[in-house]
């Protein structure tokens, strides 16, 4: 005979074993739910940070690229191209990725990123009262297209304050050493410009380096082979 001790003890395996296969039932269950949020969660595009090919991502600004020097005019500006305006970050990347690599490019030739309406000239009304901070590059140590892209990103991702400040920016290819320039808007405010030029040197992490920053009109008005004296520096 069965002890009553025995009983309960059998009662006690089969009450567990009973427990343990609703666990894995409710388990299954879950794992099945958890499998068919996922579906919905891929339909619904969560797993592309809710990405729409649909819809775009507009820029605070509008901007436009240009080239020129490409094809060896010795007037400037002769050739000067308009590649496109854009003003969403799709727009932005569909041009960017499609361009020849900077340091592709050949000598003389130089991109020009500036906001819509202002021309990549020192005569423009959004420039002619500005000036530019200049980065040369030694080609020897260059990470001219890293270093393009950051300026150009900042550009547009309105890094730098006050953003009424910004024209644009500029990358030229040259023997003597590539150069990359940011144009601001007014360059008898001191302490903007300088403030301007620690942001882009902070985050083109430019340790070591010298920035200068010329006004137009000193660069219009000055005998170049005299050389250019900085109006600031960093």
């Amino acid at each position: 005979m069965t002890s009553k001790k025995e009983t309960e003890k059998e009662k006690e395996k089969e009450k567990e074993k009973e427990t343990k296969i609703t666990q894995k039932e409710n388990e299954k269950e879950t794992e099945t739910e958890t499998e068919k949020l996922k579906e919905k969660d891929i339909k619904k595009g969560h797993y592309t940070l809710d990405f729409d090919p649909e819809q775009k991502h507009p820029l605070q600004n509008k901007w436009t690229m240009w080239v020129d020097g490409y094809s060896g005019s010795r007037n400037w500006g002769e050739d000067m191209k308009k590649i496109l305006d854009f003003e969403t970050v799709e727009d932005f990347w569909g041009m960017f990725n499609n361009l020849v690599s900077v340091s592709k490019l050949k000598n003389g030739t130089n991109f020009h990123l500036f906001k819509y309406g202002i021309k990549p000239e020192w005569e423009d009304s959004g420039n002619i009262s500005g000036g530019k901070w200049n980065l040369r590059i030694n080609r020897s140590v260059s990470k001219l297209e890293d270093l393009w892209l950051d300026t150009v990103l900042s550009l547009i991702g309105e890094r730098f304050e006050p953003k009424e400040e910004i024209c644009g920016a500029v990358v030229s290819i040259r023997n003597s050493g590539d150069r990359i320039a940011l144009w601001t808007k007014t360059a008898s405010k001191k302490d903007v410009q300088l403030e301007i030029g620690k942001i882009w040197k902070k985050d083109l992490q430019l340790r070591g380096i010298r920035l200068s920053y010329l006004t137009h009109k000193k660069a219009l008005s000055t005998n170049k082979r005299g050389g250019l004296e900085a109006t600031y520096e960093l």
